[in-house]
């Protein structure tokens, strides 16, 4: 019987992949708020960055860099890169373990 790849994934798979993504897309806008310089009194802006800060726990000092906007892109972004990296990762392995 040969083997057929579909793009049916586990359930779980599908959770998985979109927590990551939503825990980026968190740690993304939080990184916007600080390059536009928004107004960091706002209950929003404050709501977001605690979310990011505490998602980016290992990330938020990596890279001493001058600019503070440098710097949160650099060690936010790469903290965004890396929960985009294992829900990826998740979702490939899903895809082969669903086959």
């Amino acid at each position: 019987m040969p083997i057929v790849a579909t793009r049916h994934r586990p359930l779980i798979v599908h959770v998985i992949t979109i927590v990551f993504g939503l825990i980026a897309l968190i740690i993304l806008l939080h990184l916007a708020f600080v390059l536009l310089e928004a107004n960091t009194a706002n209950p929003l802006v404050a709501f977001f960055a605690d979310l990011a800060n505490w998602f980016s726990w290992l990330f938020r000092d990596m890279f001493t860099v001058d600019d503070p906007k440098v710097r949160a892109v650099v060690n936010y972004g790469l903290a965004a890169l890396v929960y985009l990296a294992i829900g990826g990762a998740v979702s490939g392995v899903g895809r082969r373990w669903g086959t």
